[in-house]
């Protein structure tokens, strides 16, 4: 928003202003209650993200696109990776069959989400929050101080982490189940060939091995990586497969993988799509994202911590997020005394 929000007290603030945090604030606002969302501006898993699902999965989001006008939701033709062009027989035919599949573009979303919020009535500062207290400022009721880089300090009676890596900065004691790992793709320089993609649109990964990776991240002792193939058209660009690099320790401070050698994995992963994707032209990028390494996000109320939640660690997150914001934001509304829902007006 322009100029300088009032300092509250708002009833929630929502810290992280990428795909999980711009929808529950979205959530909270449809619940009836001031919001006021904290966006640090980093670059986020999800501007990377591929924003794929089933077409059922994507039932939410036509709703949301309903309420809240176009978010960029589209319908694709994707095939699986990995059906060789030699490979012969019917086998060969019936992999490489085109399924229908929905996306939601994240430049489109990212770009259509401050217009949403600000018709939703919600707040924007776009500013890092320091760390946490331990607890709540002690007033009727007890209110949460947020204190900014910039020196302002707001209030919020209740505050929801959804920052994804930055999530155990702003408060440590977060449930050890959720871990930060590194994820790389590579925006090519120019559309890849249609014989690469042929007959779909798109060329999704047969099996997401990032997921089996992250599920035994608690058993690794040194650090391991997969690439998942694949050819995804996203906005104006085009993304090449996805290098992940799991970390035995969970600790997010830990320094950033070195881009080349990650570059060069992912190319070599990508050959088996296409000889040409080895040396094709692109702009390699990587940031970190965060997972549970029980596949079960980290979301709800944080132990020990009056009016402090917890809203990160999607695996699907464009298929999970809608639906669980929705729950998340009507049980804080519980937890506020608030009564009933703009919906319900």
């Amino acid at each position: 928003m322009a100029g300088d929000p009032r300092p509250g007290p708002w009833d929630v603030a929502v810290v992280g202003g990428g795909l999980a945090g711009g929808l529950l604030a979205l959530a909270l606002a449809d619940q009836g209650l001031t919001v006021i969302l904290l966006d640090a501006g980093n670059a986020s898993a999800t501007a990377l993200s591929y924003g794929l699902m089933t077409v059922p999965a994507a039932a939410p989001w036509v709703a949301l696109q309903l309420r809240h006008g176009p978010l960029g939701l589209r319908w694709r033709w994707a095939r699986l990776a990995g059906a060789p062009l030699d490979q012969r027989g019917l086998t060969r035919w019936l992999e490489r069959l085109p399924l229908p599949v929905a996306q939601v573009e994240a430049p489109a979303f990212l770009a259509a989400l401050p217009d949403a919020l600000a018709a939703a009535g919600v707040a924007v500062v776009r500013e890092r929050v320091r760390p946490l207290p331990r607890l709540p400022r002690r007033s009727a009721p007890p209110c949460w101080p947020l204190a900014l880089e910039g020196g302002a300090l707001l209030e919020a009676r209740q505050v929801v982490l959804a920052a994804g890596a930055g999530c155990r900065t702003l408060w440590p004691a977060l449930d050890l189940r959720l871990r930060t790992s590194w994820a790389g793709v590579l925006e090519l320089g120019q559309p890849p060939a249609w014989s690469l993609r042929w007959p779909a649109q798109l060329v999704v990964p047969r099996r997401f091995q990032r997921l089996e990776l992250e599920a035994r991240a608690a058993e690794l002792t040194r650090p391991q990586w997969v690439v998942d193939a694949g050819l995804v058209c996203n906005g104006c660009r085009w993304l090449a497969g996805q290098v992940s690099l799991v970390d035995p320790q969970p600790d997010p401070a830990a320094a950033a993988p070195h881009p080349e050698a990650m570059e060069a994995r992912l190319r070599l992963g990508l050959a088996g799509l296409g000889e040409v994707l080895r040396t094709a032209g692109g702009h390699y990028v990587q940031v970190p994202v965060t997972y549970c390494t029980d596949a079960r996000p980290l979301v709800g109320a944080v132990p020990h911590a009056p009016g402090l939640w917890v809203f990160t660690g999607f695996t699907a997150a464009f298929a999970q997020v809608p639906r669980a914001a929705r729950c998340l934001a009507s049980t804080i509304r519980e937890a506020t005394g608030r009564k009933g829902s703009r919906g319900d007006q």
